[in-house]
């Protein structure tokens, strides 16, 4: 049952932050899939050891029916043939990078990179139900693939210092991967035109809080249905890119 009052965490976002961290074990430790389950019930039945917790169950879970899903989830990605076809940067990468006169923040679930395709990939993973239906335009992955444009994202990177200078001139590309069906989602390819609406985007929010306007979805998914999208939106504003 929902409280009232305060932040209140439902048992599917506890759900996802357990399994992102049993995903960075297994990233870091070899693929032992063995050690990813394990590391996935231990901080599942102590959540508190990572920072979280559960205020309230959602309709239809348990302790028990979540374990279950959240090992299964992690069955099936170490089963997913596609992960074999790159290498990997980091996991939870946290960045901090300028983009006009704002500064934009995140985290990067998964960072690899495809050497016979001169390609960099942002993995977004998602333990929900939702499915999108529209990703080329999502300002999400807009915002990863342009922190990697950044020299900031990579000075502390650990392997990748140089990640700036090594991938300068490779597509970036994200990929959004559904862990509840275990499907990945092609977001596309990222360029100068998206980076240019990103940083539209980001300065139209920064003026509706200025002004006290309630702000209307950037997510971009609706990008998907405008005929400007691609030829007009962001044009006209300088590449964030620029002296870069």
């Amino acid at each position: 049952m929902l409280k009232l009052g305060g932040d209140q965490t439902g048992s599917l976002a506890v759900l996802g932050s357990v399994w992102h961290f049993a995903v960075d074990v297994y990233e870091h430790y070899d693929h032992d899939i063995d050690l990813a389950k394990r590391t996935f019930v231990y901080y599942w039945d102590t959540p508190e050891a990572i920072g979280t917790h559960i205020d309230f169950w959602h309709k239809g879970t348990s302790k028990t029916n979540l374990r279950k899903r959240g090992i299964a989830m992690l069955q099936t990605y170490h089963e997913l043939a596609p992960w074999r076809q790159g290498r990997l940067i980091g996991t939870e990468i946290e960045f901090l990078v300028p983009i006009g006169d704002h500064q934009l923040r995140g985290f990067i679930d998964k960072l690899w990179y495809r050497p016979g395709q001169k390609r960099i990939e942002v993995i977004d993973f998602k333990t929900g139900s939702y499915v999108p239906k529209k990703l080329r335009h999502n300002i999400q992955f807009s915002a990863y693939c342009y922190a990697t444009m950044r020299p900031e994202l990579w000075e502390n990177i650990p392997g990748f210092e140089d990640g700036y200078e090594r991938f300068k001139g490779w597509k970036r590309s994200g990929w959004w991967y559904h862990a509840r069906n275990n499907k990945m989602f092609n977001a596309g390819t990222r360029d100068v035109a998206d980076y240019k609406r990103l940083r539209l985007a980001i300065e139209q929010l920064a003026g509706a809080v200025e002004h006290e306007v309630y702000p209307l979805d950037i997510s971009g998914e609706n990008c998907g249905w405008c005929p400007y999208a691609t030829s007009v939106c962001g044009s006209e504003v300088n590449d964030p890119l620029e002296g870069v």
